[in-house]
Protein backbone atom coordinates (compact mmCIF):
# COMPACT_ATOMS: atom_id res chain seq x y z
CA UNK A 1 0.00 0.00 0.00
CA UNK A 2 1.59 3.25 -1.14
CA UNK A 3 1.50 6.30 1.10
CA UNK A 4 2.26 9.94 0.29
CA UNK A 5 3.45 12.24 3.05
CA UNK A 6 4.22 15.96 2.99
CA UNK A 7 6.72 18.03 4.99
CA UNK A 8 5.90 21.76 4.82
CA UNK A 9 8.52 24.43 5.38
CA UNK A 10 8.18 28.21 5.10
CA UNK A 11 10.81 30.68 3.95
CA UNK A 12 10.83 34.47 3.60
CA UNK A 13 12.24 36.13 0.49
CA UNK A 14 12.24 39.22 -1.70
CA UNK A 15 12.07 39.30 -5.50
CA UNK A 16 11.95 41.84 -8.31
CA UNK A 17 8.81 42.07 -10.43
CA UNK A 18 7.48 44.20 -13.27
CA UNK A 19 3.93 45.44 -12.80
CA UNK A 20 1.59 46.98 -15.36
CA UNK A 21 4.19 47.09 -18.11
CA UNK A 22 6.72 49.08 -16.07
CA UNK A 23 10.14 49.38 -17.69
CA UNK A 24 12.01 48.81 -14.42
CA UNK A 25 11.32 46.03 -11.93
CA UNK A 26 10.36 46.91 -8.38
CA UNK A 27 11.13 45.11 -5.17
CA UNK A 28 8.46 43.14 -3.40
CA UNK A 29 8.52 40.12 -1.14
CA UNK A 30 6.46 37.34 0.34
CA UNK A 31 6.32 34.37 2.63
CA UNK A 32 6.78 31.18 0.64
CA UNK A 33 5.58 27.66 1.34
CA UNK A 34 7.59 24.64 0.23
CA UNK A 35 5.91 21.22 0.30
CA UNK A 36 8.38 18.36 0.14
CA UNK A 37 6.53 15.22 -0.94
CA UNK A 38 7.59 11.64 -0.22
CA UNK A 39 5.95 8.47 -1.49
CA UNK A 40 6.42 4.80 -0.82
CA UNK A 41 5.44 1.71 1.08
CA UNK A 42 5.18 1.63 4.85
CA UNK A 43 8.37 0.31 6.42
CA UNK A 44 7.17 -2.67 8.49
CA UNK A 45 9.87 -2.11 11.11
CA UNK A 46 9.08 1.50 12.02
CA UNK A 47 5.65 2.12 10.52
CA UNK A 48 6.45 5.06 8.27
CA UNK A 49 7.57 5.79 4.70
CA UNK A 50 10.41 8.07 5.82
CA UNK A 51 11.32 10.01 8.92
CA UNK A 52 10.11 13.62 8.69
CA UNK A 53 13.52 14.56 10.10
CA UNK A 54 15.17 13.00 7.02
CA UNK A 55 12.89 15.03 4.75
CA UNK A 56 13.82 18.20 6.62
CA UNK A 57 17.53 17.33 6.43
CA UNK A 58 17.28 16.93 2.63
CA UNK A 59 15.69 20.36 2.18
CA UNK A 60 17.56 22.30 4.89
CA UNK A 61 20.64 23.25 2.80
CA UNK A 62 18.37 24.47 -0.01
CA UNK A 63 16.10 26.34 2.39
CA UNK A 64 19.08 28.17 3.90
CA UNK A 65 19.90 29.51 0.42
CA UNK A 66 16.30 30.65 -0.21
CA UNK A 67 15.41 32.04 3.19
CA UNK A 68 15.98 35.74 3.99
CA UNK A 69 17.38 36.63 0.60
CA UNK A 70 16.41 38.18 -2.74
CA UNK A 71 15.58 35.25 -5.01
CA UNK A 72 16.79 37.04 -8.16
CA UNK A 73 20.30 37.17 -6.68
CA UNK A 74 20.59 33.37 -6.57
CA UNK A 75 22.46 31.89 -9.57
CA UNK A 76 19.90 30.08 -11.70
CA UNK A 77 17.00 32.30 -10.63
CA UNK A 78 18.22 35.61 -12.12
CA UNK A 79 15.77 35.59 -15.02
CA UNK A 80 12.84 33.80 -13.43
CA UNK A 81 12.13 33.67 -9.70
CA UNK A 82 8.54 32.44 -10.03
CA UNK A 83 7.44 29.76 -7.55
CA UNK A 84 7.46 27.17 -10.33
CA UNK A 85 11.03 28.01 -11.27
CA UNK A 86 12.13 28.04 -7.62
CA UNK A 87 10.64 24.56 -7.21
CA UNK A 88 12.49 23.28 -10.30
CA UNK A 89 15.72 24.88 -9.05
CA UNK A 90 15.30 23.34 -5.59
CA UNK A 91 14.63 19.93 -7.12
CA UNK A 92 17.98 20.06 -8.90
CA UNK A 93 19.81 21.23 -5.78
CA UNK A 94 18.58 18.19 -3.85
CA UNK A 95 20.01 15.61 -6.26
CA UNK A 96 20.68 12.73 -5.95
CA UNK A 97 17.13 12.13 -4.79
CA UNK A 98 16.42 9.49 -2.16
CA UNK A 99 14.15 6.62 -3.19
CA UNK A 100 11.23 8.14 -1.28
CA UNK A 101 11.45 11.57 -3.00
CA UNK A 102 8.50 12.40 -5.25
CA UNK A 103 8.44 16.17 -5.75
CA UNK A 104 8.73 19.62 -4.23
CA UNK A 105 6.05 22.29 -4.64
CA UNK A 106 6.62 25.97 -3.93
CA UNK A 107 3.84 28.55 -3.56
CA UNK A 108 3.42 32.12 -2.34
CA UNK A 109 1.46 32.59 0.87
CA UNK A 110 -1.41 34.92 -0.10
CA UNK A 111 -1.56 37.20 -3.11
CA UNK A 112 -1.26 40.66 -1.55
CA UNK A 113 -4.67 41.83 -2.72
CA UNK A 114 -6.77 43.88 -0.31
CA UNK A 115 -9.47 41.45 0.79
CA UNK A 116 -10.66 42.62 4.23
CA UNK A 117 -12.47 40.23 6.52
CA UNK A 118 -14.27 40.78 9.81
CA UNK A 119 -12.80 38.84 12.71
CA UNK A 120 -14.68 38.15 15.95
CA UNK A 121 -13.37 39.20 19.35
CA UNK A 122 -10.64 36.98 20.80
CA UNK A 123 -11.03 36.86 24.60
CA UNK A 124 -7.92 34.68 24.96
CA UNK A 125 -5.69 37.48 23.65
CA UNK A 126 -7.93 40.31 24.82
CA UNK A 127 -8.61 41.45 21.26
CA UNK A 128 -11.87 43.14 20.21
CA UNK A 129 -13.63 42.44 16.91
CA UNK A 130 -11.38 43.66 14.12
CA UNK A 131 -10.72 43.82 10.39
CA UNK A 132 -7.97 41.68 8.86
CA UNK A 133 -6.07 41.90 5.59
CA UNK A 134 -2.69 40.98 4.11
CA UNK A 135 0.02 42.71 2.15
CA UNK A 136 3.30 41.55 0.64
CA UNK A 137 6.54 43.53 0.77
CA UNK A 138 10.32 43.36 0.70
CA UNK A 139 12.23 44.52 3.76
CA UNK A 140 15.49 44.42 5.65
CA UNK A 141 16.66 45.42 9.11
CA UNK A 142 19.85 47.40 8.45
CA UNK A 143 20.18 48.25 12.15
CA UNK A 144 21.07 44.62 12.92
CA UNK A 145 24.56 43.11 12.57
CA UNK A 146 25.43 41.91 9.07
CA UNK A 147 25.59 38.37 10.42
CA UNK A 148 21.88 38.46 11.35
CA UNK A 149 19.65 36.95 8.61
CA UNK A 150 17.15 39.82 8.91
CA UNK A 151 19.88 42.30 7.97
CA UNK A 152 19.69 40.88 4.44
CA UNK A 153 17.08 41.95 1.93
CA UNK A 154 14.15 39.52 2.18
CA UNK A 155 10.35 39.67 2.25
CA UNK A 156 7.14 38.67 4.00
CA UNK A 157 3.46 38.23 3.42
CA UNK A 158 2.22 40.30 6.35
CA UNK A 159 -1.11 39.70 8.04
CA UNK A 160 -2.64 42.81 9.65
CA UNK A 161 -5.60 42.98 12.04
CA UNK A 162 -6.94 46.32 13.27
CA UNK A 163 -9.72 47.38 15.60
CA UNK A 164 -10.79 51.02 15.71
CA UNK A 165 -13.80 53.30 15.85
CA UNK A 166 -15.23 54.36 12.53
CA UNK A 167 -17.10 51.44 10.94
CA UNK A 168 -16.75 51.58 7.16
CA UNK A 169 -14.26 54.41 7.56
CA UNK A 170 -11.87 51.86 9.10
CA UNK A 171 -12.06 49.66 5.99
CA UNK A 172 -11.45 52.69 3.78
CA UNK A 173 -8.43 53.70 5.86
CA UNK A 174 -7.00 50.19 5.77
CA UNK A 175 -7.45 50.10 2.00
CA UNK A 176 -5.45 53.31 1.79
CA UNK A 177 -2.84 51.84 4.13
CA UNK A 178 -2.60 48.71 2.00
CA UNK A 179 -1.85 50.86 -1.03
CA UNK A 180 1.14 52.44 0.72
CA UNK A 181 2.68 49.13 1.84
CA UNK A 182 1.85 46.38 -0.62
CA UNK A 183 4.21 45.22 -3.34
CA UNK A 184 7.09 47.50 -2.44
CA UNK A 185 10.31 47.79 -0.45
CA UNK A 186 8.79 48.74 2.88
CA UNK A 187 11.99 50.42 4.14
CA UNK A 188 11.31 53.24 1.67
CA UNK A 189 8.12 54.19 3.55
CA UNK A 190 8.88 57.17 5.86
CA UNK A 191 9.08 55.91 9.43
CA UNK A 192 9.75 52.31 8.41
CA UNK A 193 13.43 52.58 7.57
CA UNK A 194 13.89 50.00 10.33
CA UNK A 195 10.87 47.86 9.51
CA UNK A 196 10.50 45.62 12.52
CA UNK A 197 7.10 44.09 13.20
CA UNK A 198 6.79 46.43 16.19
CA UNK A 199 7.48 49.53 14.10
CA UNK A 200 4.95 48.45 11.48
CA UNK A 201 2.37 48.03 14.26
CA UNK A 202 3.11 51.53 15.56
CA UNK A 203 3.04 52.95 12.01
CA UNK A 204 -0.45 51.55 11.39
CA UNK A 205 -1.63 52.75 14.82
CA UNK A 206 -0.52 56.31 14.08
CA UNK A 207 -2.01 56.12 10.57
CA UNK A 208 -5.42 55.34 12.08
CA UNK A 209 -5.03 57.98 14.79
CA UNK A 210 -4.24 60.66 12.20
CA UNK A 211 -7.56 59.85 10.51
CA UNK A 212 -9.45 60.23 13.77
CA UNK A 213 -10.43 56.56 13.98
CA UNK A 214 -9.39 55.82 17.55
CA UNK A 215 -7.40 52.56 17.21
CA UNK A 216 -7.95 49.97 19.93
CA UNK A 217 -5.77 47.11 18.68
CA UNK A 218 -3.30 46.47 15.87
CA UNK A 219 -1.79 43.06 15.14
CA UNK A 220 0.95 42.43 12.58
CA UNK A 221 1.88 38.85 11.76
CA UNK A 222 5.22 38.65 9.98
CA UNK A 223 5.52 34.90 9.46
CA UNK A 224 3.20 31.97 10.20
CA UNK A 225 4.93 31.71 13.61
CA UNK A 226 5.64 35.32 14.65
CA UNK A 227 3.44 38.34 15.33
CA UNK A 228 3.22 41.55 17.34
CA UNK A 229 0.12 42.83 19.18
CA UNK A 230 -0.32 46.50 20.14
CA UNK A 231 -3.15 47.54 22.46
CA UNK A 232 -2.07 51.13 23.03
CA UNK A 233 -2.93 52.45 26.49
CA UNK A 234 -4.54 49.13 27.39
CA UNK A 235 -1.08 47.57 27.06
CA UNK A 236 0.55 50.29 29.11
CA UNK A 237 1.83 52.32 26.16
CA UNK A 238 0.70 54.74 23.52
CA UNK A 239 1.15 52.63 20.40
CA UNK A 240 4.58 54.07 19.60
Amino acid sequence: MKMRIVKTVFFEAARRVRRNGAAEPRLTGASYRADLVAEGEIDPAVGWVVDYADMKALFDPVCRRLDHCCLDDIPGLEDDASPERVAAWAREQMRPHPAWFREIRVSVVGDGRFAPETLPADPLEGLPARVGFSFAAAQSLPQLPETHPCHRLHGHTYRVEAAADGGEALVDALREMHGTLNDRHINTVPGLEQATCERICAHIWRFLEERGLGPRAVVVQETPNNRCVCLGDAAGGDGT
